[in-house]
């Protein structure tokens, strides 16, 4: 399941002092993305005073095991749209989250 996200206040009573959202009216975090690869989104948020980078990963274990959400074209390309102009969580295209059948095989090939 997904989280709501307000600001830069993340659910569970995760600490982001000293951290900042990158503009006024959305109050977004820098990025959010599937950045480790276990499918499993992380969050960026900025130091306030700009020096350093955070990423929070989740911490609740899980037992589903699935490709990376990079794999999947739409969420790349979100995560793409979401850095390059309209920041906001890209979204795979597939039903990902409670009661979800395994995803479709990436159509990824390496020679």
């Amino acid at each position: 399941m997904r989280s709501t996200l307000n600001g830069v206040s993340l659910p569970g009573g995760v600490s982001t002092a000293g951290t900042s959202s990158n503009n006024g009216t959305k109050s977004t975090l820098t990025l959010t993305a599937d950045m480790l690869g276990d499918w499993r989104e992380e969050l960026v948020a900025r130091e306030t005073a700009n020096t350093a980078l955070r990423i929070y990963p989740t911490t609740i274990v899980t037992k589903r095991r699935i490709y990376t959400l990079m794999h999947d074209p739409t969420y790349r390309a979100q995560v793409n749209f979401e850095q390059s102009s309209y920041n906001q969580p890209p979204h795979v295209g597939f039903h990902i989250g409670t009661g979800m059948a395994d995803p479709p095989r990436p159509d990824i090939f390496v020679k």
